[in-house]
């Protein structure tokens, strides 16, 4: 089975406790994928269980050779970051790759395998995105806004022209004014358009200014933005204003977790499904959420004419056709969108709130503690120079093989080539 290279890898499975992750390559239909499950899920009947799938950007894609620096979900829930205040759900994480971005279809066959497959509360379904993953949520949630609870989209923007299905669930859309990567324009022009289509009453918009600039990946750290999402389900479609990980970001450290990190000398790799384990997995139906039924395999759900493709112009996947026309964008983080449409107005767009970057320590509630987002410095990161393995880089830095592995979330089957960064504590 095709070796992952991006999130997916993270070795999540460390602790006593039965949580775990699973990678899935099922076909060239669907992106691959993982899934996260904490400790006491029943993939039969834990129906109560959230579901948030995560899209990264493009630094996080299969067959990009820049940053290694990873992010999201998973990546908080392995530093030692406490996300889940009160309540578990499980966190799927699709991977893409870097020529093809997000494509809202095969995202849709990923989340009908999992709902054909996996126990979780249909009602609580959310998405969450960042750079290309912010494109690649909107358009996601515009074109299948019926299955969707919420959603989070970070410096990005959507393909649609008339982005209606968004309008029909609760929307977060975070843009600083500083992105030099993808301009703020792409933002203002989704909110503008969402205006055509009526109420934007479920909308929220945060144009943050100061300091912040494309890379808003600390915000995944936050527990109250998880906290925020499970305010909501698609039974009740009002936006919760009680909750506000923008201008008061808390984040905490998992003391059971930290401490294991902090002295543990080797973790356990997530379970790489084999072609036989899947079979046994297509074959399992988990119950349905107040029933003793099993749910339909079929997966089928309803969806918004608009465009399914991510905003990747050089995606080989054609968009969906449908009634309303899309824009091509490029969602490239090392570079701006190819088409870049400026808002209606040069005023600033309605129903929004300008943010100025808050400071580094976050308020936590009595008795816990707080942690600043994990970072490496340039000393911790080697390049690679021609002739280089990974057993030589780990033999000169002193470090163990498996070990060196393990922190950049490597498979021993990871080829590496000169140029690559690579950490090394």
């Amino acid at each position: 089975m095709k070796r992952l290279i991006t999130i997916i890898a993270i070795a999540i499975s460390f602790t006593a406790s039965s949580q775990q992750i699973e990678t899935f390559s099922v076909s060239p239909e669907m992106n691959d994928f993982a899934i996260y499950e904490p400790a006491g899920y029943d993939p039969i009947n834990s129906t109560d269980m959230p579901l948030v799938m995560f899209l990264h950007g493009r630094s996080m894609s299969q067959g990009y050779s820049g940053s290694y620096s990873l992010y999201g979900p998973m990546t908080a829930i392995y530093n030692g970051i406490a996300i889940m205040e009160g309540q578990k759900f499980l966190i799927l994480e699709p991977s893409a790759i870097v020529t093809e971005g997000w494509s809202s279809a095969k995202l849709h066959k990923v989340y009908e395998f999992v709902k054909a497959h996996y126990a979780f509360d249909h009602d609580r379904f959310y998405v969450i995105g960042m750079s290309m993953g912010g494109w690649g949520t909107l358009n996601y949630v515009n074109k299948y806004p019926d299955e969707v609870a919420a959603c989070v989209g970070l410096c990005g923007g959507c393909d649609a022209k008339t982005p209606c299905g968004l309008n029909k669930v609760p929307t977060w859309i975070i843009h600083a004014i500083a992105d030099q990567t993808t301009p703020i324009s792409c933002s203002d022009r989704v909110v503008e358009a969402m205006k055509t289509c009526g109420s934007t009453d479920l909308l929220k918009y945060s144009r943050l200014t100061g300091n912040w600039g494309h890379d808003l990946t600390t915000f995944f750290n936050y527990w109250n933005l998880y906290n925020w999402l499970l305010k909501h389900d698609r039974t009740n479609r009002k936006i919760d204003n009680t909750v506000d990980f923008v201008n008061d970001p808390q984040y905490r450290i998992d003391p059971d977790i930290y401490l294991h990190l902090a002295f543990a000398k080797e973790f356990d790799f997530p379970i790489e499904i084999t072609p036989e384990e899947l079979e046994k997995i297509k074959a399992r139906t988990p119950k349905q959420k107040g029933s003793n039924t099993m749910a339909s395999n079929s997966g089928t759900t309803t969806s918004n004419n608009s465009t399914g493709n991510s905003g990747n112009s050089s995606s080989t996947t054609k968009p969906t056709t449908s009634n309303t026309s899309s824009s091509s964008s490029n969602t490239n983080s090392s570079s701006k969108p190819a088409t870049t449409n400026k808002p209606a107005t040069t005023s600033k767009p309605a129903n929004t709130v300008t943010i100025k970057p808050s400071t580094t320590t976050s308020t936590a509630k009595p008795g816990t503690a707080t942690i600043k987002p994990v970072s490496s410095s340039s000393k911790d990161v080697y390049i690679v120079k021609q002739g280089d393995t990974m057993k030589k880089i780990a033999k000169k830095h002193k470090i163990k093989y498996k070990k060196l592995l393990q922190i950049n979330h490597f498979t021993k089957h990871r080829k590496i080539k000169p140029g690559d960064k690579i950490k090394v504590a």
